[in-house]
């Protein structure tokens, strides 16, 4: 395999339950692939596979099926591969009564990768430099994300795995989480993988995403290819009511308050109008606009059916 691959996932599958009558299928037959130097975003509802999908990459919990491989190593076999490897996973977990700095100092020592100097750059990036004295203890959660993300960087890897790495960050930690991340991979030559619900964030943020859900992919491809799917049309048309059972029959529509939202291809836009005038009905104002990823999302959500 091509080292140009820094994820590999193959018919990955993980059930928990003994038992076949309560058995449950958390992910299913699985199939992924992030090149190197991608940010790449990992999306899905809550209980969709994602923890358990990255529990498996990292070698954390065994699958049921499959294999997953990094940069083209298997992850079991190949153990020694995890050590090219960052992570922050469902938060971070440290020693209260040590403050940050020593934390980093206790995991880098044990690790056999200690660098003062390493260690107090990596405190300023993540903006803990101020606090690196103070006991973990008195930290709040976004400091503690912060932490992880400084002790996921202690050997410098060439892959980060990071799982909801904004947990606990205000707007303002938001806006530099997401510039650190994404400078990861522009200036410094990493793949990240990122697991995320703010799809504000991973939209501003990832080359490419995949949406899981019930254990499945269900859509998987660069962002901007995803969004230009579909096309939303606002439209304020009287009688309202009327307009949106003329176009239901052939296309998804919303009516929020004095106007409605039509989910369509930019090919159909004029068929849209066109509709809407041969059943007499006033048009006051029509503008087309790109989904976000958020709404994107919702939309495949929905549409998702399990399979029996």
């Amino acid at each position: 395999m091509s080292e140009t691959v820094a994820i590999r996932i193959e018919n990955l599958s993980k059930n928990f339950g003994r038992r076949k009558s309560k058995r449950i299928q958390a992910v299913k037959n699985l199939n992924l692939e992030v090149h190197a130097g991608q940010v790449y975003g990992f999306l899905g509802p809550n209980g969709a596979g994602k923890s358990t999908t990255i529990r498996m990459l990292l070698d954390l919990i065994l699958p049921t099926e499959g294999n997953a491989y990094i940069f083209g190593q298997h992850v079991r076999r190949e153990h020694q591969i995890l050590r090219r490897v960052g992570a922050l996973v469902e938060g971070a977990t440290f020693y209260n009564f040590l403050n940050g700095r020593r934390n980093l100092e206790v995991l880098a020592r044990t690790a056999n990768h200690y660098d003062p100097a390493r260690i107090e750059m990596l405190l300023g990036q993540v903006g803990l430099s101020h606090r690196a004295n103070q006991r973990v203890k008195g930290y709040s959660t976004g400091m503690k994300q912060r932490l992880g993300l400084a002790a996921a960087l202690l050997s410098d890897p060439e892959l980060l795995i990071l799982d909801e790495p904004t947990n606990g960050l205000d707007p303002a930690g938001m806006h530099e989480m997401r510039e650190f991340i994404r400078d990861q991979a522009a200036l410094h030559g990493k793949t990240v993988f990122l697991s995320s619900h703010l799809l504000g964030e991973i939209e501003q943020v990832c080359d490419r995403v995949a949406i899981i859900h019930l254990g499945e992919i269900v859509r998987e491809g660069a962002v901007e290819d995803l969004l230009a799917d579909k096309t939303y049309l606002r439209v304020e048309a009287t009688p309202l009511d009327k307009a949106a059972d003329v176009l239901r029959e052939f296309w998804t529509v919303t009516v929020n308050g004095q106007s409605m939202t039509v989910v369509a291809a930019r090919s159909d836009i004029p068929h849209v109008v066109r509709r809407l005038v041969d059943q007499q009905i006033d048009i006051f104002h029509v503008a087309a606009e790109r989904q976000t990823l958020e709404e994107y999302f919702l939309s495949v959500v929905q549409e998702a059916v399990p399979h029996a």
